[in-house]
């Protein structure tokens, strides 16, 4: 792979191994005219001015991968998980246009990568246009949250949900977001003290984000009858595609705290029905999972899917 494939990757996806690479070639101290960079790309980013240009030149390329990774340590050093939430969604869906714009191969390769797996069927309409195909759950978990992707809307055949590539750019810009939330906040400790105090007087506030923030709350406030409700099936898809979500990063738990409350749920789950193989260690998984990749909890819409005949929607 020569130097202008490597830098062209790296600036389509900041998240990859590629980039990585390249970071780990530039010098290793903290340059200024970064932290003015970062934090205008944070503000751009959060409040829906982010999107993917095709440039040419080198050197704005790799200022753009530099730039990213001092958003990460100052998302980090300013410690609001809604930030780095919105952050991570608007880089995602930025490095799927970045894939979109190459071509439906680059998306199906970038989606792979990010463990979606996706593959190219012959489509069977008029103008027999390429569709993609991904399995009925990998899509349940890996969906966007938004209208356009509810599961009762999808085509089904063979057990996997059938896309247009439009609709894969989706899953490859949520696989995106959940990248980019592996390891953030990075650890106090380990954050260059010139960041930490360069954001002592920094400020980035999401546009309407409290209101959001209780719009979102409020569209999950049927979990909460749901852990009052014990249910006979459906219990593991239950704990790793709604609880664990739900009480890590909707209600801001801690995993020891989620881990409790749903081994609690799942004991009076046993007393209409005992068998079951979710057990502690299963669920402390699927709450440090959840945590780890930033995950939401299904929509009512789809879990009405998920729970039908166990749960009343």
């Amino acid at each position: 792979m020569n130097e202008n494939t490597r830098l062209d990757i790296a600036y389509r996806y900041p998240f990859s191994k590629v980039a990585k690479e390249v970071v780990a070639e530039q010098p290793n101290q903290i340059e200024r005219k970064y932290l003015g960079r970062a934090r205008d790309h944070l503000d751009q980013a959060v409040n829906g001015g982010l999107s993917y240009t095709d440039v040419r030149l080198s050197y704005p390329k790799l200022d753009y991968v530099m730039t990213y990774l001092y958003s990460r340590m100052m998302l980090s050093a300013l410690k609001d998980r809604n930030l780095i939430r919105a952050y991570a969604r608007a880089e995602g869906a930025r490095s799927a246009q970045a894939a979109g714009a190459v071509g439906v191969d680059e998306v199906i390769k970038v989606c792979n990568e990010l463990g979606v797996e996706v593959g190219r069927r012959l489509g069977q309409g008029e103008d027999d246009a390429t569709e993609l195909a991904v399995r009925f759950e990998q899509y349940i978990r890996s969906a966007p949250r938004r209208k356009g992707y509810e599961l009762v809307n999808q085509r089904l055949g063979g057990g996997a949900v059938i896309l247009v590539p439009s609709k894969a750019m989706g899953l490859l810009a949520e696989a995106a977001a959940r990248e980019i939330m592996k390891g953030l906040p990075i650890r106090a400790g380990e954050l260059p003290a010139e960041i930490v105090e360069y954001c002592k007087g920094v400020r980035i506030k999401i546009k309407g984000s409290e209101t959001a923030a209780k719009r979102s709350l409020a569209s999950e406030s049927w979990i909460e009858d749901l852990l009052k409700t014990p249910i006979p099936d459906v219990r593991h898809r239950t704990v790793n595609l709604i609880l664990a979500p739900y009480l890590v990063n909707s209600k801001g738990l801690d995993v020891e705290q989620a881990t409790k409350v749903i081994v609690e749920y799942i004991e009076r789950c046993k007393e209409i029905e005992p068998n079951t193989k979710v057990n502690e260690r299963y669920i402390e998984y699927q709450c440090n999972y959840a945590k780890r990749r930033g995950l939401k909890p299904l929509s009512r819409e789809r879990a009405k899917e998920l729970l039908q005949g166990s749960f009343d929607l």
